[in-house]
This record gives structure tokens, C-alpha cells and sequence, in this order.
């Protein structure tokens, strides 16, 4: 319910009569106002409104130095332009004031916020956040959640959550305040004022970007800034201190005389003292991504040294910055069993703790549902940056990082590890194990010293922590890097410098003073992976994929599930390629269990084969019969013409494009390849060489298998070329399928099931080997087989495993865009012969 001042109002002090003390022995800072409130506010131009202990609004009269009664009965007030203040009585009726009475505007209102620029904003019960636009006369949806609402000088709002952090908004992202606060406000010079959740009076000092103490008061449960900085505080009893005057004009023969005898600091401003207690520092923004938390141009009272060391009571001079965060607990660390599933985790400086699931899709942990919850993208590796945004790579080996509302992804940039440090320093590792770090531009990853690394971890200070391709783990400050003699398979670096691994041996170890790891106890449960958040706090995923947490970071999670809805961009990327090099993480093989529907067809009774395009078409066909179409709306396959559909052919695969074209293999008669686009029909070679199933990329690009004698290749071509040409030297291709970003998998000569890395197909997984009969990859990149024994299977790139799914097709296999497996099963002797049934939503 507070302001931004964007005007500074010249002026002197005025003095009321009687006023009290408000704290012995510090008789020059903060003077008792007349009168009693629950809230209070002021805007910039010099206008203050409070609300008494018995919800009469009154309004201050800067020439009688006294409150004036207004009518209404509220619980908050804040000042608008002129006479026009918005208020909220108990019952969170929000009511605007038109100079002669007050006209109702919304109802289940917590908090408003507004300046005389026009801006109205309010924090509704729920916590939800809206914007009055009064030339249309409606209410509209901001991201984020808050319980208090301030306006910056920007116009947009600053807010306290649920939670009471402090929290920016840039009208892109939120951006986070070290610590707590119980109210906000903004004055005309750009001071920041909180009262803290201890009740004391604080001011943001951007260049320090910390919060300082203003001594005098405490107790304080609401502030407002005046127009020269000033702060105008209501205790909990009810009563009303300032540190400060309004101002009239500057003419006045009185108004000079009177300022004369203004008890107060010879820049009329409260000692400014460094706070005692931790809060969490505050960092600079990547390129390209919203700007850091750290108000411009804003100033302390009384400073004009950014440099200055603070003096005075209460903290003693103390100026020395302690971050919460970096602050190693005492406490015993003892894990408690989420019983949610996890492959793997990482953590931000904020706590926010990101994992991947068995087939590399991300999810976040929230406090308030106790739960994972569905994040956009797939990646096989995570880590989280200091703001609580993730980075990860691709199983393609391409980098991402999410800057608040979208994926992006660093162009060029290919690795096998990551990881970011809570210094903002982000590391990576590539397959022959050298290390890079990321420039400041965030636009490339530059060489480092230190090799051999299979693992990533990055201190709080940028020190590369790393576990060799002999499982050693070595710190890289110094050239050479120092070596342990101990091994790991996990590894991980808090914002304390905690640095916690898992051994080869499965025990969860720390790195203690003596620098020796040791081991922590994990009774119950086996470690898998571990990550370690803010205080060295670590969480755990058990060998059997469970997460394991010591400790649910207190975070404001208002705008988490927002944040994930309204991301864009995606994981797949475009470029160069990596290989992901196994880190024998779990070791664990998931089940899964879905749920089928059977999906009815239209008049095919025979032995169908399926395709699934990019655009979220399914087709199948027959031996003899007509081409069928899914029809989502009618939930069933329907005929629909294609000049495909000729009597005693039979196509051994088919696959759809993007733009509608139909691609067919016959393998009955002849071996043809044929593409079907706007009802004309081409036929595709390759000289010496007869065509097999084809596979389209969702941005067009055909593959197809040639075969000649015993060799079989695969063969690709673009979607603006009609020639086919080779894609490799690999001679024993049997299956082919490709996902987004032209991610190729194949099925060898010898049912193994592979993965193209850049050079050469690798097998899937690293260790050891899985056969399979049907493959396809779906649009989203999700890849499925049916192997050998008949079962479905889901690729975990994170686990490096091929999850079971709980069914057994006997026929074809497709996945569709959205990651769908479809699956045909040979019927009874009774009709219908064959069955479809695809996965549920």
C-alpha cells in the first residue's frame, strides 16, 4: 500500500507541538505523531491517509500539523492522486474515494498499492496479483502472489509474499530481495523502507545490496516514505512515529522559524545502522534476462558514499555482510523420505530444487504440495542457478538455461556435465573431459585448466570440483589440480562451500574440515545422487529413485506453477551434438505403469502399421484397405482418401510430415519408397539400392533405409531437396527413427538399439546394451521401443535405461507429438483382428 515519489518536493521541517520521544537516548531521530493506526500512507506529493485502531480513515492537514476524519470504516488506505485514496475495510471490500464518498471497486482485496501516476494495484486473498485499467474500467492479471503490495518508481509493483520475502517486478520476472519483511514502501528520492519481521525499520542500500537498520523504533507493522525520504512508521500498540516532516511551501516566514527548532540530524535523517542479522545477497542478471533485483539510483538516508561505513547505535558500526545461505547449519543432517520418485537433483541458491524424472522430463519440488511438479523441457542433466532458474543439457549434449519465462539455448555450446555455482559462475564438462566456464556475455564456454572430468561441480567462489573418468575426485584452483585420494559417482557443492559425493561404495560422504571426506549416515536408504542447497543442507535420490530431503527450503512459491505455464522455447535446439557421458548414477531401472485406452477403427480388419507426425496426426493402414486417420474429437479411426490406397499393396512402414505428406514403404511386390502430397504420388530411389521404412523429422527432413545385398544404410533428405543421400557408413541399420533437432535412433542387424552422438551410433544404454524389435521417437523427443520379450519401453536418458511400461504389444509402435506411444496388438479370431490403444493423457 505504498508509493513511488518521482518527484522531489523542496522544503523545511515542520514540528508538532507535545510530540513525544519515540526512543530514549535517541531523541534526534523519531518524534511521536498525534493520534493512533493500523496502517498508514503517503504518496508524492506529500499527502498522508492513515486508518485507525477503529477503522475511521483520516487524512493528515500539513498546515495544522494534525489528522483530519474522513468518512468509511477500512483496515488498509493508500493515497492515489490528490484527494482520492484507495482503502479496504475488514472485510477485503476495496473502495475508491471520488472526493465525496467512497465508490466500491473489487471485493476479497488483502492489499492495494497505489501512486498518483494512476497505477492501482492489489494482492487479492488468495494471493493473487491484478491491475486496474481505469480507461477500460477492468481488473487484469499480473504474474506472481503477494500479502503486500508497494509501487517502485517504474510503476510496477514491488511485493511482499506469503512467506514475507521481498520481491521485484520488472514487468517480465520477479526478482527476489534478501530478507524478510512484514511492509514495503517507496519514497520520492528512491529510499526503500521495510519493516523486517522482526518489526525494526529497514533501507535498502542498492550499492551495498543489503538492507540497513534505521534505529529509533521497533516493533513497527507498517511504514510510508514522505516525499524527501523520510519514514512515517505505525507501531504494533497503534502509535505513530517519523524521523521526519511533510513539507509546505518554501516561502513561509513560519514554516522557517518553526524548522529552527527541529530536534534532528544535521541532514534531517536517521543514523543508518548495518543490520546484525544474515540476509542473502543479491546477484547481477545474466544478458539478456531480466534485470538483477537492485534498484537503481537507490539511496540510504543520510548516505552520499556509497563506500561509507555506517556508525551508530544498535549495530555498533557493524558493517560486516554475513549471507544466510553461506552460513554451514549446525544442526544434524537427517534425511526425511519424500516417497516421490527422482532420477536426479540439483538446487538453486534460492532452495529451489529441480530433478529429473526416469525419461529426463524436469520437475520442482513444492513445499506446499509436497509433491514434484511438472516442469517444460527434457534434459539429461540439471543443475540451478542462484536464482533459482535451471540449466541443463540435452540428450543431444546442446545447453540450455531458463531465464525466467523461457528456455534458451547457448548457440554452439555442447557438453556432457554442468553446473552453477552460487557466485554465478556456470561450468562445463564435454566427453574427452576438458572443463570450460561460461563467459560474462553468457554467450560461449571458454577452456579452463583441469582435465579428465566426468563430473562438474562449482563452488560457491568458482572453483572447479571435479570426479575424473577414474572416479577421483580433485578441487581445480591451483594448476595441477589437487587430487583425493577418494572416489565418487556423485558430487555436489553448496553455497557454503559444503562439498558433499556419493562413493563408488554407495556411502554419502562430506568433506570436513581436515579436508578428508567422511561419511554421512543415510540410514534406510542407499544414495544414489546428492545436491546440496543453502546452508549445506543436501538432498538425496535412493538407489531405488526416491528423493530424500534434510531440509524443505523456506522459498515463496506463488508464482512457481505460472512461471512453468507461461515458459516458451523448448530442450531440443539446433547445431552440434555431444556425447552425455554415462555418470552411473542410480543404477536403477524404473516401472512404469500407464493407462491404454483402446481406440476403435473405422473398417480396417487386418494387420495395421501406424505413423505418428509432428503435427499431431496418426494414421494407419492395411494390406488392401483404405488409409484411416485419428479423429480426436470423435475418439476413433475414420477412412479418409489417399491414392496410397491400392488394392494388393502392402506397406511395410509409414510416417506423416508437418506439412501433411504421407511417406510409405512397399515391401509386398517391389521395394518402393513413396511420397503422397496434395493427392499426387512420387516414388523415391536410390540407384543399386532397394528403399525401406521411412521416418520423418519434425522439421522435414525424410530418412529411409536402402539396402543393397547385406548392407543396410540409412539415408537422408532434406525437406526442400528430392535427392536421398547417405547419412553414414553404418552398414546394419534395421530400424530408424528420428525426433526433434534430428535426433537419430536405430535398431542394428542385431536388435541392439542405438543412439547417433555426432560420429558414430552408440549403443543404448552405455552400460550394456538393450534389444528391441519397434522403435519411434515422438515429437516432444520421448523415445519408445518394444523389445525383444514383446515389452514397451521408455528411454530414461537421465538413469541411462530403458524403463518397462506395463503392457505387451505384438504389433507396431508409434509415438505421436506430444510423447504418446500407440501400440497394436493381434487380435482373436473373432473381429476385430488387430487393436490399437494409445496411452492416456
Amino acid at each position: 500500500m505504498k508509493h513511488c515519489f518521482q518527484v522531489l518536493v523542496s522544503g523545511i521541517w515542520f514540528i508538532w507541538a507535545g510530540l513525544a520521544v519515540a526512543q530514549e537516548g535517541n531523541s534526534g531521530s523519531w518524534l511521536q505523531l498525534p493520534g493512533t493506526a493500523v496502517d498508514i500512507s503517503i504518496n508524492e506529493d506529500g499527502q498522508a491517509y492513515s486508518v485507525g485502531m477503529d477503522g475511521v480513515p483520516w487524512r493528515w492537514d500539513r498546515v495544522e500539523q494534525r489528522w483530519r476524519r474522513m468518512s468509511g470504516n477500512f483496515a488498509r488506505i493508500s493515497a492515489a492522486i490528490g484527494n482520492r485514496p484507495w482503502a479496504i475495510s475488514s472485510l477485503g471490500e476495496l473502495s475508491q474515494y471520488n472526493g465525496l464518498w467512497w465508490e466500491p471497486r473489487e471485493v476479497d482485496v488483502l492489499d492495494v498499492a497505489t501512486d498518483t501516476q494512476g497505477n492501482v494495484y492489489i494482492a487479492k486473498i488468495n494471493g493473487d496479483i491484478w491491475k486496474w485499467y481505469a480507461l477500460r474500467n477492468e481488473w487484469q492479471p499480473i504474474a506472481g502472489t503477494a500479502k503486500r503490495l508497494a509501487i517502485g518508481k517504474s510503476g510496477l509493483p514491488w511485493a511482499v509474499t506469503d512467506a514475507a520475502k521481498v520481491r521485484a517486478y520488472d514487468g517480465d520476472v520477479w526478482r527476489t530481495y534478501p530478507g524478510r519483511a512484514r511492509d514495503i514502501a517507496f519514497g520520492a528520492t528512491d529510499v526503500v523502507a521495510m519493516a523486517d519481521d522482526d518489526g525494526l525499520v529497514r533501507v535498502w542500500l542498492a550499492p551495498r545490496k543489503r538492507w540497513e537498520i534505521v534505529d529509533g523504533v521497533k516493533d513497527i507493522v507498517s511504514l510510508a516514505v514522505t516525499p524527501q525520504g523520510n519514514i512515517w512508521a505505525v507501531r504494533k500498540d497503534g502509535l505513530i512515529f517519523a524521523n521526519g516532516g511533510l513539507t509546505i511551501d518554501d516561502t513561509s516566514d513560519a514554516a522557517t522559524d518553526l524548522s529552527a527548532t527541529v530536534p534532528h540530524s544535521k541532514d534531517a535523517r536517521a543514523p543508518v545502522n548495518v543490520a546484525t542479522d544474515a540476509v542473502a545477497e543479491v546477484a547481477s542478471a545474466p544478458v539478456d534476462v531480466a534485470p538483477p533485483a537492485v534498484a537503481p539510483g537507490v539511496v540510504v538516508p543520510g548516505s552520499t558514499n556509497a563506500g561509507a561505513t555506517s556508525s551508530g547505535g544498535g549495530a555498533g558500526g557493524n558493517d560486516t555482510f554475513i549471507d544466510p545461505a553461506k552460513i554451514t547449519t549446525s544442526d544434524p543432517i537427517i534425511f526425511v523420505n519424500t516417497r516421490k520418485s527422482a532420477a536426479s537433483i540439483a538446487i538453486g541458491g534460492d532452495g529451489s530444487v529441480f530433478a529429473l524424472d526416469g525419461a529426463g522430463g524436469i520437475l520442482r519440488w513444492s513445499n506446499r504440495r509436497n509433491d514434484f511438479e511438472s516442469f517444460p523441457g527434457e534434459l539429461v542433466r540439471i543443475t540451478v542457478d542462484r536464482e533459482g532458474n535451471p540449466w541443463g543439457i540435452s540428450a543431444l549434449g546442446r545447453v540450455f538455461r531458463h531465464t525466467g519465462t523461457l528456455w534458451k539455448q547457448i548457440v554452439g555450446a555442447t557438453g556432457s556435465d554442468i553446473s552453477a555455482g552460487y557466485d554465478g559462475t556456470v561450468l562445463l564438462t564435454n566427453a574427452q573431459g576438458r572443463i570450460f566456464r561460461l563467459n560474462a556475455a553468457q554467450t560461449r564456454f571458454e577452456r579452463v585448466s583441469g582435465t579428465g572430468a566426468s563430473l562438474i561441480a562449482t563452488g560457491p567462489d568458482g572453483t572447479p570440483w571435479v570426479v575424473r573418468s577414474d572416479r577421483l575426485v580433485q578441487r581445480c584452483d591451483t594448476n595441477p589440480c589437487k587430487v583425493y585420494a577418494q572416489k565418487a559417482k556423485s558430487i555436489s557443492v553448496g553455497p557454503d562451500n559444503s562439498v558433499y559425493i556419493v562413493s563408488t561404495n554407495n556411502l554419502l560422504m562430506r568433506l570436513d574440515q581436515d579436508d578428508t571426506f567422511n561419511r554421512v549416515q543415510t540410514p534406510g536408504h542407499t544414495p544414489g545422487t546428492v545436491a546440496v542447497g543453502p546452508m549445506g543442507y543436501p538432498w538425496l535420490v535412493s538407489d531405488k529413485g526416491i528423493a530424500l530431503s534434510s531440509k524443505f527450503f523456506d522459498r515463496d512459491e506463488g508464482a512457481d506453477l505460472m512461471v512453468a505455464n507461461a515458459t516458451s522455447g523448448d530442450t531440443v535446439g539446433t547445431g552440434e551434438t555431444e556425447q552425455v557421458v554415462s555418470t552411473e548414477t542410480s543404477g536403477v531401472v524404473f516401472r512404469k505403469n500407464m493407462q491404454f485406452t483402446t481406440v476403435p477403427l473405422d473398417q480396417i480388419n487386418d494387420e495395421v502399421e501406424i505413423g505418428a507426425g509432428p503435427d499431431g496426426s496418426v494414421i494407419i493402414s492395411a494390406y488392401n484397405e483404405d488409409f484411416e486417420k485419428y479423429d480426436e474429437k470423435r475418439k476413433k479411426f475414420v477412412k479418409f482418401s489417399s491414392n496410397l490406397a491400392v488394392s494388393s499393396r502392402y506397406y511395410s512402414g509409414i510416417d506423416i510430415a508437418s506439412n501433411g505428406d504421407i511417406w510409405a514403404a512397399e515391401t509386398s511386390q517391389f521395394s518402393v519408397l513413396y511420397r503422397e502430397r496434395d493427392k499426387v504420388v512420387k516414388e523415391y530411389s536410390v540407384n543399386g539400392f532397394d528403399p525401406g521404412n521411412p521416418s520423418v523429422a519434425p522439421d522435414g527432413t525424410v530418412y529411409s533405409i536402402f539396402n543393397s545385398g547385406s548392407d543396410f544404410y540409412l539415408y537422408s533428405k532434406a525437406e526442400n531437396s528430392e535427392e536421398f543421400k547417405r547419412f553414414s557408413n553404418f552398414s546394419q541399420v534395421d530400424v530408424a527413427a528420428v525426433g526433434p533437432g534430428n535426433d537419430v535412433w536405430i535398431i542394428d542387424k542385431n536388435n541392439l538399439v542405438r543412439q547417433w552422438n555426432g560420429s558414430s551410433f552408440e549403443v543404448r544404454p552405455k552400460r550394456g546394451s538393450q534389444k528391441a524389435d519397434k522403435l519411434d521417437v515422438g515429437g516432444n523427443g520421448t523415445v519408445y521401443i518394444i523389445d525383444t520379450n514383446n515389452a514397451l519401453r521408455k528411454w530414461n536418458g537421465a538413469n541411462d535405461s530403458f524403463d518397462e511400461v506395463n503392457i505387451e504389444p505384438t504389433g507396431d509402435l508409434a509415438v505421436d507429438a506430444d510423447g504418446r506411444p500407440w501400440v497394436t496388438f493381434s487380435g482373436s479370431f473373432s473381429s476385430p483382428a488387430w487393436i490399437i490403444k494409445r496411452a492416456r493423457d
